[in-house]
């Protein structure tokens, strides 16, 4: 992570301490649920949920985006979440108790990053193993969120039923990815825009 910058002798301020993050640095899938990587990853907010990072104050954003642009430019399309630091948030008791959900799937082992996951994603949603899983969840007329083993995302909300392909159909190792692994992620995203870019100029 950048360095902060020197505090008294006229530079005024503190410096922030240091975020958490990558969240995904923070999340490991438990190797029971493997085979529901990809769904997880999805409810954990995909390559941009794994990569934010976290800061304790509106403050300490402020001065971490600024820090960013001066000594790591490359991290300027990193997300950041606030969440401020407080004990390890207590989920709510699941409406379908009987089908494992995103949280059962994983361990998070800082306290920040958990309590930042709950109120920025899914992890509460349940995992399934497809659309026949899904039926059967909707004739339940029980409000739900489900992330299925190909990323789908499955939802009752009211009288609303639907089925939707929100994330990858694969997983993409996004769990455990430490600063060096968004470095290179945010290349090769930079990468393949830029030769997007060009194919589309040479199409036009």
């Amino acid at each position: 992570w950048p360095p902060p910058p020197p505090c008294g002798g006229g530079g005024g301020g503190r410096a922030p301490p240091p975020p958490v993050g990558p969240i995904g640095a923070h999340v490991r899938l438990k190797q029971e649920y493997s085979s529901r990587a990809a769904g997880v990853e999805t409810a954990l907010g995909g390559w941009p949920g794994a990569s934010a990072f976290i800061a304790a104050s509106n403050a300490d954003e402020r001065q971490l985006l600024r820090l960013i642009e001066t000594h790591a430019p490359k991290l300027c399309s990193v997300r950041i979440l606030v969440q401020q630091r407080e004990a390890r948030f207590k989920p709510a008791p699941s409406r379908h108790p009987d089908v494992a959900s995103v949280l059962d799937a994983v361990e998070v082992d800082d306290d920040q990053a958990f309590n930042a996951l709950l109120n920025f994603y899914s992890p509460e949603a349940l995992l399934i193993g497809g659309l026949t899983d899904a039926r059967e969840l909707f004739k339940k007329r029980v409000p739900f969120v489900a992330f299925d083993a190909d990323g789908m995302k499955h939802y009752l909300r009211g009288e609303l039923e639907a089925s939707e392909q929100t994330g990858s159909h694969t997983a993409r190792g996004l769990m455990r990815m430490d600063s060096a692994a968004v470095l290179s992620g945010l290349e090769q995203r930079q990468a393949a825009a830029e030769a997007e870019a060009a194919q589309a100029a040479e199409e036009a």
